[in-house]
């Protein structure tokens, strides 16, 4: 039997690349996965009109989470659908294999299984589990995700769109009400990342007041409700050891930042090098600096706790990459953009011994930055290297890339002024001490002074409130 899989998508990077990942790591062969996506100020629909395979089928659709997932279902094709939100994935690579198995084998119009919960950065952490429920109670429904209904189903039943988060509650009320046939399967469907829309604290109440509405609207009690709360109490206590397969670990790594040698670069295509450093992770979080194409090296203190990578600062990963593009020149065209002075731009001219061009960009803002990249010739470049400050630098290989998508972006910042000598070096003492962000201050200070505050005071709040996402 053909299945099909909704998923709607706002905003959804990175998780969204582990979700779409788990979808086609199924086994079951006879399968779609539809995409609704909305318009992002991420790098959400790159990602997604990026991806290439016949099954995955995509739609731009500005609307609510419930009129994208009618939409979506009305453009399926499979006798079977399930919702996939853009951070949950499955819990198996045999989850559609089993649901498919089950609707051969039982008479039904509904199969619901078991879910879990995890940390939003972490889907190997496990903090919550559905398991096992009985539908006993009036006021008991199958988890959303967790639920597979033929398509004949969904022609008589939509979501309504009036509810912004517990559509599926009325939804599912409004089916069970019927003479539906429901059938059970012992097995875990799906992950959810806590943080969503049902499970975020910051729309808790917004959930509680449509919830309230819908039981009253289908004749429960407030003494229902209160049930429903209490019995959700057991999901946080009864967790067993859940094995962590190698598709898991692989699932969750596709979210999570991808680090590259230096010796690596030129095998690669279309991608952004970039360091990982506070500033990095700071700004990240304001500016949705990181997409699908983005690699790292480890630079900085604050990326070798996170990390446990040995620190390796620009002006080494510049310095070994030098002997690979060197070796290469045979292969590689480049472009140097940015502002360096003089005698970084001889020191370039005497150690790199490929041909280049070097274009001056204008100090100012991005939009500014990229009105002038508009009119260089860069379709021929085969490496690209920026020589801004974050986030600046990183901002335009964002636009760079979706111009050119198998040039690979170099952000290197400052570091060609260390090595040039423009900048004097740090003192071993300084690097040893991971006080080389301090030693530095003493070069345009009033710049990397404020810099430093800024994306020090995004990276303590991200800490605080848990919400660093990208290892």
């Amino acid at each position: 039997m053909k299945i099909s899989i909704i998923m709607c998508a706002f905003k959804s990077m990175p998780y969204i690349m582990s979700s779409v990942e788990s979808f086609r790591e199924q086994k079951h062969l006879d399968k779609e996965l539809i995409i609704i996506y909305s318009k992002s100020n991420d790098n959400t629909e790159y990602y997604i009109k990026s991806i290439k395979d016949k099954n995955v089928k995509k739609f731009n659709l500005n609307g609510s989470v419930y009129e994208c997932l009618n939409f979506g279902i009305s453009k399926s094709r499979g006798d079977i659908i399930g919702i996939l939100h853009s951070d949950d994935v499955f819990f198996s690579n045999k989850t559609l294999s089993y649901v498919n198995k089950e609707f051969l084998n039982k008479k039904t119009d509904l199969i619901y299984g078991n879910i879990l919960f995890s940390k939003k950065n972490n889907l190997l952490e496990i903090n919550r589990s559905w398991k096992n429920i009985k539908l006993k109670n009036k006021y008991d429904l199958p988890p959303h995700t967790g639920t597979f209904i033929k398509k004949k189903v969904y022609k008589k039943f939509t979501y309504n769109k009036n509810y912004f988060i517990s559509s599926d509650t009325e939804f599912l009320i409004r089916l069970f009400k019927t003479n539906i046939k429901t059938s059970y399967m012992d097995k875990f469907i799906c992950i959810m990342r806590h943080g969503g829309l049902s499970t975020s604290a910051r729309h808790f109440f917004e959930k509680l007041i449509e919830d309230i509405k819908i039981y009253r609207k289908n004749d429960f009690s407030s003494l229902d409700y209160l049930k429903k709360l209490m019995s959700k109490s057991n999901q946080f206590f009864n967790l067993d050891n859940i094995n962590n397969s190698h598709y898991l670990k692989k699932i969750n790594d596709h979210s999570k930042v991808k680090f590259i040698n230096e010796r690596n670069i030129l095998r690669e295509k279309g991608t952004i090098i970039s360091a990982l450093n506070l500033a990095y992770i700071g700004f990240n979080h304001k500016y949705k600096l990181r997409n699908h194409k983005h690699f790292y090296w480890s630079d900085g203190l604050f990326s070798t706790f996170s990390t446990r990578k040995k620190k390796k600062p620009g002006r080494i990963f510049f310095s070994r990459l030098l002997s690979v593009i060197n070796s290469h020149k045979k292969n590689i065209r480049i472009c140097i953009l940015g502002d360096i002075p003089m005698i970084t731009r001889l020191w370039l001219k005497d150690k790199l011994k490929v041909k280049y061009n070097y274009f001056k960009l204008p100090y100012g803002n991005e939009k500014k930055i990229i009105k002038s990249i508009k009119n260089i010739n860069l379709r021929k470049k085969n490496l690209i290297i920026l020589t801004l400050p974050t986030p600046k630098q990183e901002l335009i290989a964002n636009y760079l890339i979706k111009k050119f998508p198998n040039t690979n972006i170099l952000c290197i910042g400052g570091s060609l002024n260390i090595l040039s000598g423009f900048e004097k070096e740090v003192p071993t003492i300084f690097y040893m001490l991971n006080l080389e962000w301090l030693w530095r201050l003493r070069f345009d200070t009033i710049r990397r002074f404020k810099r430093l505050i800024e994306s020090g005071l995004l990276y303590s709040k991200l800490k605080f409130t848990g919400k660093i996402d990208i290892f």
